[in-house]
């Protein structure tokens, strides 16, 4: 009695495994995926042999030849069922594995090129911005050079921040990537990095 009860539950235990995997191959449309279609079947094959496992504890059952205890059953259940469903599984998982990793990356990928374009638009916006300031402080610098409201050193090096500050925003602009850095406030763009690279002298 014990073994029928055991070999029930392990019969509902993978046909619950089956049903998982049926339903996510058509939730996520991955049955056209290498080796997927391969895990299923291979599933399927061992719920059988875990059907027909459960029939050798009845011997009344010896007269249909395919279930009951008899030889052709055993053939079934161990052959067909376990063997030739472990081995359909295993290739299974060996040709699907790879190509989940590649959707994996993909999937990666894409994520990675949706945030880069944001990250482009907010910083064109951003851009517009500080353009517009700085166009104020050079008229800010013009006015003061005709009126002569502060010292000609001054200007040269508000002069100097202001084009300094351009190139920076130029260049930040032409990200092709985007290299973070922790800093006490969160996450940055790490852009000294990249004009460090991107400076002439290096």
């Amino acid at each position: 009695m014990t073994d029928i009860i055991l070999e029930v539950i392990r019969a509902i235990a993978v046909a619950a495994i089956l049903i998982i995997f049926l339903k996510v191959g058509y939730a996520k449309s991955i049955f056209n995926i290498d080796g997927w279609r391969h895990i299923v079947t291979g599933f399927a094959l061992i719920f059988f042999g875990a059907l027909i496992d459960i029939t050798d504890n009845y011997p009344g059952l010896n007269k249909f030849i395919l279930i009951g205890d008899t030889i052709v059953q055993s053939f079934l259940e161990k052959v067909i069922g376990y063997l030739l469903g472990f081995i359909v599984l295993a290739y299974g998982i060996g040709k699907c594995l790879p190509k989940l990793v590649e959707l994996t990356e993909l999937k990666k990928l894409e994520v990675s090129k949706q945030r880069l374009k944001v990250l482009r638009a907010t910083m064109r916006t951003v851009l517009d911005i500080v353009n517009n300031f700085l166009n104020n402080v050079q008229y800010f610098k013009f006015r003061a050079e005709q009126e002569n409201a502060l010292p000609r050193e001054l200007l040269e090096e508000l002069e100097s921040g202001i084009r300094d500050t351009s190139e920076k925003l130029k260049k930040l602009g032409a990200l092709e990537s985007t290299p973070e850095k922790k800093l006490a406030s969160g996450t940055v763009i790490d852009y000294e990095g990249v004009l460090d690279k991107t400076s002439p002298h290096k």
